[in-house]
């Protein structure tokens, strides 16, 4: 595919969108939940186990890292 034009001005953008109606965007619905007993393992993540790997400033205090 090869571009041959571009158009930039604003009000042309808007009259070849209102008349596809792609100018007025619909808010998508939400996406659908899974069933609520769905229990997401994480057995099998990349992620460390533990927070021994992150570093803490040794002069701000350890409580302000607690969540």
């Amino acid at each position: 595919m090869k571009v041959i034009s571009i158009i930039e001005r604003p009000e042309i953008i808007k009259k070849i969108l209102r008349h596809l109606g792609l100018w007025e965007k619909k808010a998508r619905p939400p996406p659908k939940t899974g069933d609520s007993k769905t229990v997401i393992d994480a057995s099998g993540s990349q992620q460390p186990s533990c927070e021994d790997h992150l570093y803490c400033d040794p002069e701000y205090p350890i409580e302000a890292y607690a969540s």
